[in-house]
């Protein structure tokens, strides 16, 4: 295994297949991940138990459907010079599917904010998912107990709305309805 090397300026995912640690490649340029803390993982577990709940409730409704959530760490691969980790997708399509990953614009994507990562999921990864052709991007803000939820227009996201805590989103073009964690009260 292998660190990214910094003479190297546009890297390639196979290089990156190749990496120690947890790392993402974002058009040639490394970016490391910041390790998740306990309550982002809360979140993004919550949100994937519901979201799940939910793709099950509609595939009952509708008589099938082939949508999967797939959580981090899972490879979402956009070209030769891309491959991210986003906290959880939402996939559709079987035929993105693939033994390394999802290869290709997921249905929707997931992205719980880290204070240490945030204008990555903000600006970054915003403009890649939009280039992308990814119809949803969900921007989870644990701090501020809200999420945003962006829909493709064209070739950029325009905000289809904020949900706070609690909330309910209207996902995957109102089709799929999902709550947003709440607090859970404490134990005992």
């Amino acid at each position: 295994m292998a660190l990214p090397q910094p003479e190297h300026h546009v890297h390639t995912v196979e290089e990156w297949a190749t990496w120690e640690g947890s790392w993402e490649l974002l058009r040639g340029e490394a970016v490391a991940m910041a390790p998740p803390n306990l309550e982002h993982q809360r979140v993004s577990f919550r949100l994937a138990r519901a979201l799940a709940s939910a793709l099950d409730a509609a595939r009952h409704r509708a008589g099938g459907g082939d949508c999967e959530v797939f959580p981090a760490p899972c490879g979402l691969f956009l070209g030769e010079e891309t491959a991210l980790q986003p906290d959880l997708m939402v996939v559709c399509d079987p035929a993105l599917k693939s033994a390394r990953g999802i290869e290709g614009a997921p249905d929707l994507v997931v992205e719980v904010l880290s204070p240490s990562t945030a204008r990555i999921d903000l600006l970054d990864k915003r403009r890649l998912y939009a280039r992308a052709g990814v119809p949803e991007y969900l921007v989870v803000d644990p701090d501020r107990r809200e999420a945003i939820l962006l829909r493709l227009e064209g070739a950029h996201y325009a905000e289809a709305g904020r949900i706070p805590w609690g909330g309910l989103l209207e996902l995957m073009g109102g089709r799929l309805l999902v709550p947003l964690p709440a607090d859970e009260p404490p134990e005992g």
